[in-house]
């Protein structure tokens, strides 16, 4: 055959046509295996472009789709336009032939079948199976005449190629084989130096179909043992906003300033400011000009979820502690039972204050290693920037229990009190309840709920009975109620 490809390619091509192949079987010499065959006349075929390949029409006769292509499979392979293409091809109407004399063949016979069952005869003589083997094959789709068009240059250009002989296929280097962890788990191979590593994801804990939660943990402490343990979590170290869960913060950050200035928290008496009856969310529905202590204040954070108590004992707190450096004097009237009016404070210098507290709860995380963890908000409203994870959280909560004021609030179910006026007395008359319902159920002591649209439902719950101790974390759950299901199927699969 020509070494120039495109007469190799038209080569291809004058087998296709049907004047072509009589042309070479009167030609050929004796050695060529199709020069005993008699000139049996084949269908009319025309090559239309290579676009599609049709038996001329008749008024008795419908035209034939010729729906064969060369066997090129080892071409495939090679190409890649075609490799991934093979999965559409292999739902087509399409037969793989070695040649396409093949393909006219069958269109012969075909047509033979036809004619025979409508009771006509055709005078021809078939090829013998020793001269031409059909070797049928999964169908292809009709594919466009760019598409054909390659196909028959790459099975002009394998026509070309000079078969390898045994020597030289021997003489492959063989493939590097890269060696995974899968492979050596197959193999039961493991060097003494290799860690294998079956995912670089979590492991899936067998309770996670169980619960709703997308991010939850749950540590637990034994009756002999001083500090809890990670028993099981998915996805406990992925930050994202936690809302009202952000409140528990704002208490212990209170608590621990009242607790290192020596100040009870029924001593400290605050006005409510009209600030805090503007904000959205849930509420303790303050009544600005009441006077409130911090410890009914404390209540009001985290019985109700109040956001209105948080921002009052945010700016408060911050307001002493800078007075503490700057106005000594004015710091000891108020903790000798000067009430304090924070409103004006708030006007003034409302970011200083702000910035004060959110350093301080801060400055708590990173004293506690709650490493992915961020405050920039008091109460938890939507906040892209006021981030935490249910590990983080879990450790929060395992010092938070150990303050005694903390406890005795998170396990109130209800609180009733009374603000005072200027004049000392009684005013509006409050009654908070715990969100938190598990407080119903023996054994459960708190500690927070949350809800918001980006945070989604949150819960985050403290256990405790003779021989167990144990803070599970939910966080993002599938609804409101379904929070305290997941906390309880947490806890189930402690107690076993």
């Amino acid at each position: 055959m020509n070494a120039n490809p495109k007469d190799a390619f038209s080569v291809s091509l004058s087998k296709f046509h049907r004047k072509s192949v009589h042309s070479q079987m009167a030609n050929t010499s004796g050695s060529n295996q199709l020069s005993d065959v008699p000139n049996t006349p084949l269908p009319e075929l025309k090559v239309r472009g290579l676009q599609s390949a049709k038996i001329k029409a008749s008024p008795k006769r419908s035209p034939h789709v010729l729906k064969f292509y060369v066997h090129d499979a080892q071409c495939i392979l090679n190409d890649p336009i075609k490799k991934a293409n093979r999965r559409y091809e292999n739902q087509s109407e399409y037969v793989f032939v070695d040649t396409y004399l093949d393909a006219l063949h069958m269109i012969a016979q075909e047509e033979k079948k036809n004619k025979y069952a409508n009771g006509q005869t055709i005078q021809s003589e078939e090829f013998s199976e020793q001269q031409i083997s059909i070797n049928p094959q999964p169908t292809l789709p009709n594919l466009p005449a760019q598409l054909i068009r390659e196909r028959m240059r790459v099975y002009a250009q394998s026509q070309q190629k000079e078969p390898q002989s045994k020597s030289q296929l021997a003489q492959r280097q063989p493939k590097n084989v890269i060696k995974t962890a899968t492979s050596l788990m197959t193999q039961k191979i493991f060097p003494n130096k290799l860690t294998v590593s079956l995912s670089v994801h979590q492991a899936i804990p067998a309770i996670k179909n169980k619960v709703s939660a997308k991010r939850w943990v749950m540590f637990t402490k034994q009756k002999n043992e001083k500090f809890f343990n990670k028993q099981v979590g998915w996805q406990e170290f992925q930050k994202g906003e936690v809302a009202s869960i952000t409140k528990i913060m704002t208490c212990y950050t209170t608590l621990t300033y009242l607790k290192e200035c020596n100040i009870e928290p029924e001593q400290i008496k605050i006005k409510i400011p009209g600030h805090a009856e503007c904000i959205d969310g849930t509420s303790a529905f303050l009544n600005a000009g009441g006077i409130l202590t911090i410890k009914q204040l404390l209540f009001a954070l985290m019985l109700p979820s109040g956001n209105d108590a948080a921002l009052v004992l945010g700016f408060t707190i911050a307001y002493l502690m800078i007075l503490q450096k700057t106005e000594i004097y004015q710091y000891n009237r108020y903790l000798k039972g000067a009430i304090i009016d924070i409103e004006p404070q708030i006007e003034r210098n409302k970011k200083l204050l702000k910035h004060t507290f959110l350093d301080q709860m801060n400055k708590h995380a990173n004293s506690i290693k709650m490493e992915n963890t961020n405050y920039s908000s008091v109460h938890g409203l939507n906040d892209e920037k006021n981030v935490s994870c249910p590990h983080d959280i879990s450790k929060l909560i395992e010092k938070c229990i150990q303050l005694e004021v903390f406890l005795e609030i998170i396990t109130t179910k209800i609180f009733k009190t009374h603000a005072l006026t200027d004049k000392g007395s009684k005013s509006t008359f409050y009654k908070w309840k715990n969100t938190n319902k598990l407080l119903k159920k023996s054994g459960w002591m708190g500690v927070k709920t949350g809800v918001t649209p980006n945070a989604g439902p949150c819960f985050t719950g403290y256990y405790k009975n003779e021989n167990l101790e144990a803070i599970i974390v939910v966080l993002n759950c599938s609804s409101m109620n379904q929070r305290f299901r997941d906390a309880e199927v947490l806890l189930v699969s402690a107690l076993k």
